[in-house]
């Protein structure tokens, strides 16, 4: 049960880093057609965060609790410790799932490296290792 708390308790905070990021990309814009396809001419390009921040909600912490199931359901928590994370075979999954998406977004969208980094970053520190840390609790 508490594999299934911290996992949810990461995606929240991942949630909470998503919103940030989007606003933002949404803010600092300098070709805003994207945000009005989906929203319209009259919404300002800022105003996503409020339905983005609730679709981020429940797909991170959704995502959190299935990989808090998979943590504890998996025995993760008995292997071997690495880099202050409880669980060295999780600490590597989630470091590799999280450089999975970076080639394609640097290559796309080259002038944002730095958030697509960044949040890759705050992936592997929330899931990898402060998950285990909160799960052993």
């Amino acid at each position: 049960m508490e594999a299934l708390i911290a996992g949810w308790v990461a995606g929240y905070a991942m949630a909470v880093l998503s919103t940030v990021a989007l606003t933002c990309v949404a803010w600092s814009s300098r070709d805003p057609r994207f945000f009005r396809r989906f929203f319209g001419e009259g919404v300002p390009a800022a105003l996503v965060a409020v339905p983005a921040s609730l679709g981020f909600f429940l797909v991170w912490t959704l995502a959190g609790v299935v990989l808090g199931a998979a943590y504890d359901l998996g025995g993760l928590d008995s292997q071997a410790n690495a880099l202050g994370s409880r669980s060295a075979p999780f600490l590597v999954g989630m470091a590799a799932a999280g450089a999975m998406p970076l080639p394609l977004l640097v290559l796309f969208f080259p002038r944002r490296w730095w958030l697509w980094c960044s949040m890759s970053g705050a992936f592997v520190g929330l899931f990898g290792w402060l998950m285990p840390l909160l799960a052993g609790r």
